[in-house]
């Protein structure tokens, strides 16, 4: 008891303590309900500090919590570093920053308007900064709270309706009574039995749903046959070295090795060829023709791939904002991350990739980091601002009713965004990705395991092809049921059930994400009026 009464009292031991169990639920393990304890160290150093008398208290929170975040971002993402040093730094310490100015936000309610208010000013403003976020031109979406289960998938299935921002406000109001529950036996206050009990609910009821909905979630048979290549081709010292034709070899000659019968679609992974080719010259690219032969063998397959493509624009009014000009301003070039589909009869259909990566595919307020473009690593075949679409398509096939939505890496950690692949008629989900440039670290693992959440929110089977691993198929539950390791080259022969089935949270998003953001929003103008308020009715009677 004295070793815990010392931990309570050292508020840089609960800050540490707070940061360590946020990374906890972020390992390769099942350790996510360590997210539904962890902020109650944080918790405690607000009780502490607003019950002093110190100056400058709200800073001093400011301080501590940033020290809980700065650990759990840099255990949890250090891995951005072998792609890029400073990117890393970046988004360690800007995302530690903005997570302690959300707390910092949150004292001030306490202050102002009481432990109630605070309470909920608490659980929505960090609603509303995750959501924020995710939508800024620093797009990061890794660490959004409901992410943690992604290794407990079988804890989280009511995700169908409210996505992982549900799963965001879950934590927190756990976090939050577990504390309060906490308290009032502490102070043996009367009504500490309701506390108990409505916890008892709050945690309970979702996991009791969850446990049921998976063990009897019955997926409707609507076969699909897919050969998952993994050419595992090293994107640091073979990738951009290899000519695209020996890649394409390469990527063929695993298919036939492995291939049992002719699949409805070989998946491919992101920009598996690179060569930044004219669209509506792909058909003269060496490795697209190489496909195209390659198909004559299988006549009614379907072959999705990763390439890097341009498009060029001839006229002014088409120029976009993303598009380079050519020297003596007559044209201009967009470059595209996207993914292809094939067909035996030579048809190309093209996704270009919408959600890119910050400071790789896309400069976020580029006047201030065209200065850093030159230290940033090429993850995508070409460095710069890319061009995108303002809409999801699923490709089509005159073969069979499949239609498959196909995000491009990063694409696959946003929720909501992945819901309109489904909007527009996919009814299954094949994700292509290129993870390799984070070596053998939690990153690849970590990506990996938020497919997992996808495939549950939208009830998509998923295909995923990945240059360096990990590929898999995941079932409509978010259960891994096949999948090649890192570092290994092969194929996965597979069936996946289609599903045209739209769950709550495609049809209506991010809907918990946006009430807490117009929640925050209000109580935010509140507490500053009242603080306002506060300062003038103050002045007054000095005067």
């Amino acid at each position: 008891m004295q070793i815990i009464k010392k931990i309570i009292q050292n508020k840089i031991t609960l800050s540490i303590l707070s940061g360590l169990m946020l990374s906890l639920a972020w390992t390769d393990f099942p350790l996510g309900s360590f997210a539904l304890i962890s902020f109650i160290p944080i918790l405690i150093i607000l009780e502490h500090l607003l019950s002093t008398d110190k100056k400058n208290e709200s800073l001093l929170f400011f301080s501590y919590t940033f020290l809980s975040f700065l650990i759990w971002n840099t255990i949890t993402i250090w891995w951005i570093a072998y792609a890029t040093i400073p990117g890393a730094i970046a988004a360690i310490v800007l995302s530690s920053i903005f997570m302690a100015f959300v707390m910092f936000l949150s004292f001030l309610s306490f202050k102002t308007l009481g432990r109630r208010i605070g309470y909920l000013v608490f659980v929505c403003n960090w609603i509303a900064f995750e959501y924020i976020l995710m939508h800024s031109q620093l797009s990061w979406p890794w660490l959004i709270l409901g992410n943690a289960f992604s290794n407990s998938i079988v804890l989280v299935q009511w995700y169908e309706f409210v996505g992982v921002f549900g799963g965001t406000a879950w934590i927190l109001t756990v976090n939050v009574l577990i504390y309060e529950t906490y308290r009032q036996i502490l102070a043996r206050q009367k009504n500490r039995n309701s506390y108990v009990i409505g916890l008892m609910v709050l945690i309970l009821v979702p996991i009791t749903y969850s446990v049921i909905r998976f063990y009897t979630y019955q997926e409707k048979s609507n076969p699909v046959s897919v050969l998952i290549l993994q050419p595992n081709i090293d994107p640091y010292n073979e990738k951009f070295t290899t000519s695209a034709f020996t890649q394409m070899q390469t990527l063929t000659n695993t298919a036939k090795t492995n291939i049992q019968s002719n699949p409805d679609f070989f998946i491919a992974p992101e920009t598996a060829i690179a060569t930044g080719f004219y669209e509506n010259k792909a058909k003269q690219n060496i490795a697209i023709l190489h496909l195209i032969e390659f198909l004559k063998e299988y006549p009614n397959s379907q072959f999705i791939i990763g390439a890097t493509t341009r498009i060029r624009y001839e006229n002014p009014s088409d120029f976009t904002k993303t598009a380079s000009l050519s020297k003596d301003k007559s044209y201009a070039n967009d470059i595209f991350n996207s993914a292809l589909q094939i067909s035996p009869d030579s048809t190309i259909q093209f996704y270009h990739k919408s959600k890119l990566v910050p400071g790789v595919e896309t400069m976020p307020f580029p006047i201030i980091t065209k200065i850093f473009t030159d230290v940033l690593v090429d993850l995508g075949g070409i460095n710069g601002t890319h061009g995108t679409q303002d809409y999801r398509t699923a490709f089509e096939n005159n073969k069979n009713a499949i239609r498959p939505g196909v995000p491009v890496c990063y694409e696959s950690v946003y929720g909501e965004f992945n819901n309109e692949f489904v909007k527009a008629g996919a009814n299954v989900l094949f994700i292509i990705t290129n993870d390799g440039w984070w070596k053998n670290t939690a990153g690849h693992k970590q990506h990996m395991r938020y497919a997992k959440l996808r495939a549950v929110e939208t009830r998509r089977s998923i295909a995923r092809s990945a240059n360096t691993g990990i590929s898999c198929i995941i079932n409509q539950k978010g259960q891994v049921v096949q999948k090649l390791g890192w570092w290994e080259r092969g194929a996965i022969n597979g069936i996946i059930n289609a599903n045209t089935h739209q769950t709550f949270y495609v049809k209506y998003g991010d809907f918990v994400a946006r009430m807490g953001l117009v929640v925050a929003i209000i109580i935010l103008v509140i507490t500053i009026l009242s603080r306002i308020k506060s300062r003038l009715e103050k002045n007054a009677r000095a005067n």
